[in-house]
């Protein structure tokens, strides 16, 4: 039986900040963090663990901050390790997309609501025939050409419109790899915009620990990745996710305290240190005035995580604007494959008296 899925990411909520996207699919998913579809129980994916992705030209011209951008969201998911999904990118060149076609294509869409940011269709198939036939055939991806996009870095000071094209593209690939929502962990897959948010002071929109467990899951490899990241996101409660509390003004010679995120990327369980650090700037380095460590935290593949921490702020600290911040694995104790996620500051600034 061949069966069509349809992914809408819709806007339009009491909360303006929060975007839900709202899944039809035929299909159980797997019970687990991450979720999939299954056929007698195998994830249904791309057979040959790839598949290429057509790329509208009169949607996103080739050379554009676009494509950069899609082709960008497309890299973070080949290069999970542990996984051997590939994605391909070629050219749709002809202005013109059908979700029946046999070939997966990306484009800007004209025809959607105001209140609908992309919308994912994917058609597979799950019959007998002298055993289980299953796989998916074709998934095309539609973004709303009639809502404001932001091609740049999230401003923490205004999570909704302009939307993130990176982040929804990030998203919505997901999707096409065969993942499924997931909204009781912090995940790229959850189905609130801005979907758990991106990763270390740079903002990088990478899938995180949950997400990179499910495709390692669906299409296992045995290569191994080390990676610990620091997030300025939590979970909020019923899949949404907010940024993580901090206080805007704090006395000398008092405690504060401060909510923390980290996210194991890695392919197995690892331990690390955190440090914590007030700085005059708004990137945390190990030069910056220090308030404490948290010594040997840990987190299982797959984990992300928000906790809180108190903090004394200095007697001897010059009255001024600050950014309290963190450092996950402040003395390099552990090669990483990215180095650059592990420096994170709270999403707002701290005024000192």
């Amino acid at each position: 039986m061949y069966r069509q899925a349809i992914h809408k990411l819709l806007s339009g909520l009491s909360d303006a900040r929060l975007v839900l996207l709202a899944t039809l699919c035929f299909a159980t998913p797997f019970a687990g963090a991450y979720t999939y579809r299954t056929c007698d129980g195998n994830a249904i994916k791309w057979n040959g663990n790839q598949t290429t992705m057509y790329i509208s030209t009169t949607s996103f011209p080739a050379g554009s901050t676009w494509d950069s951008r899609l082709q960008n969201a497309m890299w973070h998911w080949n290069n999970v390790k542990g996984s051997r999904f590939l994605y391909y990118v070629n050219r749709d060149t002809d202005g013109s997309h059908n979700d029946n076609n046999g070939r997966n294509e990306v484009y800007l869409d004209n025809s959607l609501g105001g209140g609908v940011l992309a919308v994912t269709v994917t058609r597979y198939h799950c019959y007998w025939l002298f055993g289980y036939q299953y796989g998916i055939d074709e998934t095309d991806i539609g973004f709303n050409n009639n809502i404001s996009w932001n091609l740049g870095s999230l401003n923490y000071s205004n999570l909704g419109s302009p939307y993130s094209f990176e982040s929804v593209a990030l998203h919505e690939l997901g999707h096409a790899l065969g993942l499924l929502h997931e909204n009781r962990w912090m995940a790229t897959m959850n189905s609130y915009y801005p979907n758990s948010g991106p990763l270390g002071h740079y903002k990088e929109w990478d899938p995180l620990a949950d997400d990179r467990l499910g495709s390692r899951v669906i299409y296992p490899d045995s290569t191994t990745e080390t990676d610990i990241a620091g997030s300025a996101f939590k979970r909020t409660g019923t899949g949404t996710s907010g940024l993580v509390s901090s206080p805007t003004y704090a006395y000398r010679g008092t405690n504060v305290t401060i909510q923390f995120t980290f996210s194991n990327q890695s392919t197995a369980t690892k331990s690390f240190d955190i440090s914590f650090y007030l700085s005059t700037n708004d990137y945390i380095s190990t030069g910056d005035t220090y308030l404490g460590s948290n010594y040997g935290a840990w987190g299982s593949e797959g984990f992300t995580g928000t906790f809180s921490r108190t903090l004394y702020i200095p007697t001897t600290v010059a009255p001024g604007t600050y950014w309290l911040g963190f450092i996950v694995d402040p003395n390099n104790a552990i090669s990483e494959a990215v180095e650059s996620n592990n420096y994170m500051e709270m999403p707002r600034s701290i005024t000192i008296y």
